[in-house]
């Protein structure tokens, strides 16, 4: 998709588009006709003549505004439509990511997306598409006029139009680097902010105020210094072109001024070609600037809407194969690390459907990255991981996201009600929804408020506590009805009755659960089916008896 055929998406708002960019060639037109005109009235001979050509100049001056008020109306709306379905493709492109793709970058990078580079389109894109339809039909229409009142003269001023015109195309590579780099520090910069803010209770009772001012401020440094390259790098291919073309437009004087003194033209005609020449040549002058910004917004929304090189379909999925788990999730020498430190090392073990898995291991020892791997999160990892022997790089990540389920200890709460956020907008039935709520231990926080599930979530949660925001988690996970779940301290949050309560829900439930869990339910941790431990980078398998004879 390219934002040109995104205009194309909507023919008839396009085509209005263009018809109100082209007024502003007619008012300018009128303009330059209207200037030309003010010289016959002193040539005029009567009074009656006199009075005429001055009602002609007031009629066109009142029509200038009214052609400026009907492009600008005409336009605005269409600006807004784009500026909607550039939103939309760019959040929907970050939304149809899978979560292995997704994981590999900032949250504020798909953030800086949507509002920073989105208000370069909006700044940049318009204006310069604008201008490039408005100089360059100037250019056009004067040369023309040129040519059927003065054909020598009108060859001359195209050629010197061309000439302007190649010197402008050496200045756009600069410009969408420069642009490019607007976008990155951009992205980098709000990346810097939302940590800032994200720790700020933590910076401000370590008194790390100076030290994050300063780093911030240096982020702030390099976005200004970005800015001020390209505004430099504008002014200065702006400058030249102008330079260039007020040389031509000396000449072009100078050529009026002969041909008025020896009688060849009158002073109206003479000034007429003079403005002319000078549309045609500025236009020109003004365009290849716009072009060139034209060309670094449609990189910026290249970004937007389809992503980086890495976000490519192809670059995350070979095969799309179908997901089917009925037989055995295989891990056969798995290895995978974080920069240069190894977290696991030829890691082997099977898990066949229905398995009840404890994972196990000091903190610190890869089993909160394992269980990624296990769930698709993370796809650079070298050995192999295969449900039913399918490599689960090869397969298609949307069915297989529907066939999961994950409790994290770090649950995100939507600002919706309660209800929303334990069936995330699904359609579900009031028992399906009374039976989660239950085996999530949720039932006496539902009584207990005043509108039960229909009470309104706040910010991530904050009217919740850490246990409550994690049993929401189990009952997301409940509802779901996934053949595969995985749990990370699913229990960590909760008192032991509680706690004792959901892990008994987790092993009842008929699916295959992975679970990590520091915690011992005597009478009920006995429910696993076995455990894997892991310990510098290797995974041992026991049999629930035989560990927690060896542990307990």
């Amino acid at each position: 998709m390219t934002i040109f055929r995104l205009l194309g998406n909507r023919k008839r708002g396009f085509i209005i588009y263009i018809f109100a960019a082209f007024l502003p060639i007619l008012q300018q037109l009128t303009q330059e006709v209207l200037f030309s005109f003010a010289f016959t009235v002193i040539e005029a001979e009567t009074v009656t003549e006199i009075l005429i050509r001055i009602a002609i100049l007031v009629a066109g001056m009142l029509l200038l505004p009214g052609l400026f008020w009907i492009s600008r109306r005409l336009r605005v709306g269409f600006m807004r439509d784009i500026l909607l379905d550039i939103r939309q493709l760019g959040f929907s492109h970050i939304m149809s990511l899978p979560v292995r793709v997704f994981s590999r970058k900032s949250r504020d990078d798909y953030l800086s997306r949507l509002v920073n580079d989105i208000n370069i389109i909006e700044n940049d894109f318009f204006l310069s598409f604008l201008n490039v339809i408005f100089n360059g039909g100037l250019m056009i229409v004067s040369i023309i006029i040129l040519l059927v009142i003065d054909p020598w003269y009108g060859l001359v001023s195209a050629v010197a139009t061309v000439l302007v015109g190649i010197l402008g195309r050496f200045f756009r590579a600069r410009v969408v680097r420069l642009k490019e780099a607007e976008s990155e520090a951009n992205k980098d910069f709000s990346s810097q902010m939302s940590n800032v803010y994200s720790g700020l209770e933590i910076v401000k009772l370590n008194r790390l105020e100076d030290a994050f001012e300063k780093k911030a401020m240096g982020h702030v440094t390099v976005l200004e210094n970005i800015k001020m390259r390209f505004n430099v790098f504008d002014q200065f291919q702006g400058s030249t072109m102008q330079t260039l073309g007020l040389i031509f437009t000396v000449l072009s004087f100078a050529y009026v001024a002969v041909n008025i003194t020896r009688g060849h033209m009158t002073l109206a005609f003479g000034i007429f070609i003079t403005q002319i020449t000078q549309r045609a040549l500025w236009g020109m002058v003004q365009l290849f600037p716009h072009q060139n910004k034209l060309r670094a917004s449609e990189s910026i929304f290249d970004r937007i809407a389809n992503g980086d090189e890495d976000e490519a379909p192809t670059a995350y999925t070979t095969g799309g194969a179908p997901f089917h788990f009925s037989k055995e999730l295989n891990v056969d020498n798995l290895r995978f690390s974080y920069d240069d430190k190894a977290v696991l090392r030829k890691a082997s073990f099977s898990i066949r459907p229905g398995d009840k898995v404890l994972l196990k291991g000091a903190s610190g020892s890869g089993k909160t990255t394992l269980l990624n791997l296990l769930a698709g999160v993370y796809v650079d990892y070298e050995g192999s991981i295969s449900y039913d022997g399918t490599e689960l790089r090869d397969i298609d990540p949307v069915p297989f996201n529907r066939a999961i389920a994950e409790i994290y200890q770090d649950v995100f709460l939507f600002e919706d009600t309660l209800l929303n956020n334990i069936t995330l907008y699904g359609d579900y039935s009031e028992q399906e929804v009374t039976r989660a709520v239950e085996q999530a231990g949720l039932a006496q926080l539902v009584n207990r408020l005043p509108e039960g599930l229909m009470t309104f979530i706040e910010e991530n949660g904050k009217n919740l506590s850490g246990g409550e925001r994690q049993r929401v988690s189990i009952a997301r996970a409940v509802i779901k009805g996934a053949s595969i779940l995985f749990a990370d301290e699913a229990t960590s949050n909760l008192d032991e009755s509680l706690g004792r309560h959901v892990e008994e829900t987790l092993l009842s439930l008929d699916a295959t659960v992975i679970a990590i869990s520091h915690r011992y339910y005597e009478g009920v941790s006995c429910g696993y089916s076995k455990v894997l431990e892991i310990e510098r980078g290797t995974v041992s398998e026991w049999q629930i008896d035989d560990y927690f004879k060896e542990v307990v």
